[in-house]
C-alpha cells in the first residue's frame, strides 16, 4: 500500500510540473492517457507503471531537444528498478513505454509534421530508400537471432537496445558535426528528423512484445515488420507492376514480395498455417499504411489484433 502511494506521488509530481511548464504541449496527451492508465491499472494491480508511463511520455515529447535527457534517465532508473526487483511484469513495462511513445507521436503537432514530411519524402531518393531497407533487413535478422538464442528473454535485450537507440539518436541529432551522424543521415530521407522511422518501428515492435508471449509469433512478427516490409519497398521499386486498386502508391510486386516470404518463413519454420493469416493481415496493413497510419504502426497493431481474435475464438 505504501509503495503504491509512493509510485502515485512520483507520477503526480512530474505531472504537475509539465502542466505548469508546457500545458498546451501535454494536455491532450494526458486526457487521452486516462483510459489507457485505467486499463493498465486494472490488469497490473500496481501503480509502479505510472512513473514509467509519465516519464516515457515526457521523454518522447522532448525528443530532439536538450530537455530529453533528464526524463530519459529518470525513466531508465524506474525501468531498471522494476526489472531487477521484479516489481512490475515485463509486459506492463513494455506496454507503458510503447503506448506513451506512440501517443506522444500521434498527438504531438511537431511529430505530426515530422511524420508528414517523412511520408512525403518516401521514395523520392531511391538510393537512400535502399540503404534504409537493407539496414532494416539487417536489423530484422539480428532481432530474430536474438530471440532464437535467448528465447522470450530477448524482450529485455530488445528493450534496452531500443532505449539506447533513442538516447544516441538524440545525441547525434543535437551534435551533427561528426562522421557517425553523416553516415546515419545517408539512410534518412531528405528534410526528415534523424531516426523517426526507427522510432515508429521500435514502438510498434514493443507493442507486439508486450501483448504476445508466443516465441514463434514474435519471430514471425519481426520478420514481417522488419524484413517483409523492406522487401516490399525494394521489389516494389525495382519491379514494374500494376498498382493496387485500393492504393495507387503501392504495387502488386511489393505486396507479393512481402506476403510470400513472410508466409513461407512462418509455414516452414514457425507457426505453420496460421502464419499465412498473420502474413496476409500484416501485408494488407502495410499496403494501406499511408492511408491510415505509418506502416511501422499499422503492421504490429494489426498483428496484435488478429492474434487476439484467433486466441479468443
Amino acid at each position: 500500500m505504501i509503495k503504491n502511494i509512493v509510485y502515485l506521488i512520483l507520477f503526480i509530481v512530474p505531472l504537475i510540473y509539465i502542466l505548469i511548464k508546457d500545458r498546451e504541449l501535454f494536455q491532450l496527451k494526458l486526457i487521452a492517457s486516462i483510459p489507457i492508465l485505467i486499463i493498465i491499472l486494472y490488469f497490473s494491480r500496481t501503480m509502479l507503471f505510472l512513473p514509467v508511463y509519465i516519464f516515457s511520455l515526457i521523454t518522447a515529447t522532448y525528443l530532439y531537444t536538450i530537455f530529453f535527457y533528464v526524463p530519459f534517465f529518470i525513466d531508465l532508473g524506474f525501468i531498471l528498478y522494476s526489472l531487477l526487483l521484479h516489481a512490475l511484469p515485463l509486459k506492463y513495462l513494455l506496454f507503458s513505454i510503447s503506448i506513451a511513445v506512440l501517443l506522444s507521436m500521434f498527438l504531438d503537432k511537431n511529430m505530426e509534421s515530422y511524420a508528414r514530411t517523412n511520408n512525403d519524402k518516401k521514395g523520392k531518393n531511391i538510393k537512400k530508400e535502399f540503404y534504409r531497407d537493407y539496414f532494416q533487413i539487417g536489423t530484422g535478422v539480428i532481432t530474430i537471432l536474438v530471440f532464437i538464442y535467448f528465447g522470450t528473454n530477448g524482450k529485455v535485450i530488445i528493450l534496452f537496445t531500443i532505449l539506447l537507440i533513442y538516447l544516441f539518436g538524440n545525441i547525434l541529432y543535437l551534435h551533427r558535426d561528426n562522421k557517425i551522424t553523416y553516415l546515419v543521415y545517408k539512410m534518412e530521407r531528405d528534410e526528415t528528423k534523424l531516426g523517426l522511422g526507427s522510432m515508429y518501428l521500435a514502438s510498434g515492435f514493443m507493442l507486439v512484445l508486450a501483448l504476445i508471449n508466443s516465441l514463434s509469433l514474435i519471430l514471425l512478427s519481426a520478420f514481417i515488420l522488419m524484413i517483409g516490409d523492406s522487401l516490399a519497398t525494394i521489389f516494389g521499386m525495382k519491379i514494374r507492376s500494376k498498382k493496387l486498386f485500393y492504393n495507387k502508391k503501392k504495387s502488386m510486386a511489393g505486396f507479393a514480395f512481402m506476403l510470400i516470404p513472410s508466409a513461407i518463413f512462418g509455414v516452414f519454420f514457425l507457426v505453420y498455417y496460421y502464419s499465412i493469416i498473420y502474413s496476409l493481415i500484416g501485408t494488407v496493413s502495410e499496403s494501406l499504411s499511408n492511408k491510415i497510419a505509418d506502416d511501422n504502426i499499422a503492421i504490429p497493431v494489426s498483428i496484435v489484433l488478429i492474434h487476439f481474435i484467433i486466441t479468443t475464438l
